[in-house]
């Protein structure tokens, strides 16, 4: 399965996954600020130092469960895709196999 990753996902792939959740919690955290931004004690959030501020705080139990819950996380991205990608391939298979026999 490895193999597989490396051919049709590659590093690139990778990249894109850590993109896509970094943006997934800015996004949240915009979000959150657009909805409060009117509240008389708004506090802007700020992802960039707030994940510095939590890395700080972390302990060893904590920075290990953080670690386990991120490769649960990218897994759990993976398998998804990996599922997708394989419907995608068995529903092009089956059109194949369809126009084969006329339909």
């Amino acid at each position: 399965m490895a193999e597989l990753n490396g051919v049709v996902f590659g590093q690139s792939f990778d990249s894109l996954e850590k993109a896509v959740k970094a943006s997934s919690v800015r996004q949240k955290n915009i979000a959150t600020n657009i909805a409060n931004i009117e509240s008389g004690n708004f506090n802007k959030l700020d992802f960039d130092s707030a994940l510095e501020k939590a890395k700080v705080k972390l302990g060893d139990k904590e920075a290990l469960m953080d670690q386990e819950m991120t490769k649960y996380a990218e897994n759990n991205l993976k398998l998804t895709s990996y599922a997708n990608l394989l419907s995608s391939k068995l529903k092009n298979l089956k059109k194949v196999a369809t126009l084969g026999k006329g339909g």
